[in-house]
């Protein structure tokens, strides 16, 4: 089971209004498109192959039916009241269906993998299969797993072809901060389920290492301390790398963008 970081979901009230923050802050960020299936559509902000997901809903009617699907990302912003701020994170694999079976056969409640689609603004279609598993009495949903149609290659050169990913845009995605009542707990579990190398012990956080990403897991205190006391299990934070600025925090409800933290 190799995994890679692929992105993190941030559920906001206006991409439109997300983009323009984002762009005059020289975070590159582009129009996504709209899933139609789902009733949302987003913006996004890449990194390499890496990015963020600014995501809301258009249509209120698809996006309850969807929403009625167990651990998908729409499930959990349901669940969540409809809490903006950072949601879920995917991981991506080149082998969804072997994912599956052996999640399956560690007991866990399996959905997928389902084929979806998203129109770009262009009027192209981008295809992908996703995969969501869980079990019940869980406070911190598991990473969603995706696989692309295209690859990694293909992807690349898509995404620069089209605008999405700058190459004049130095920063890079460094970390993901989490929030959760108990770390040792949240931590010995996703390294067992993900199948993650050993976590590492820092002073104030437990990380876990994907291949392509470093997932940092706080508890309250240290969290409050970086949030302002604004606090709900799950993402809180993303560092960001820029060589070509100095340190700053960009804030929005319920998610931190740390550059240079």
């Amino acid at each position: 089971m190799t995994l890679y970081f692929d992105h993190l979901v941030h559920q906001v009230e206006s991409p439109e209004n997300i983009k323009v923050f984002f762009n005059k802050r020289n975070v590159h960020t582009v129009n996504g498109g709209q899933h139609t299936m789902w009733g949302t559509y987003n913006t996004l902000s890449y990194f390499g192959l890496s990015y963020i997901e600014q995501i809301a809903i258009y249509d209120r009617d698809l996006f309850e039916q969807a929403a009625l699907y167990p651990y998908s990302l729409h499930y959990t912003f349901k669940r969540d009241r409809e809490r903006q701020g950072f949601s879920r994170i995917a991981l991506r694999t080149k082998n969804i269906e072997d994912d599956g079976q052996r999640l399956r056969a560690l007991g866990y409640e399996v959905y997928g993998p389902d084929a979806c689609s998203r129109t770009r603004p262009d009027g192209t279609i981008i295809e992908w299969k996703l995969l969501h598993f869980g079990r019940p009495g869980l406070s911190v949903d598991f990473p969603f797993l995706i696989e692309w149609a295209d690859g990694d290659e293909e992807r690349l050169a898509q995404l620069k072809a089209s605008g999405a990913i700058d190459e004049k845009q130095a920063i890079t995605m460094e970390s993901i901060q989490f929030f959760v009542k108990d770390v040792e707990e949240t931590v010995q579990l996703w390294q067992k389920v993900l199948q993650l190398p050993e976590f590492e012990q820092h002073e104030q956080f437990m990380s876990l290492q994907l291949a392509n990403m470093r997932l940092d897991f706080y508890e309250e205190a240290s969290a409050s301390s970086m949030t302002l006391g604004h606090l709900k299990e799950g993402p809180i934070g993303v560092t960001l790398k820029d060589p070509h600025r100095t340190k700053e925090t960009l804030v929005c409800p319920g998610a931190f963008y740390w550059i240079n933290k």
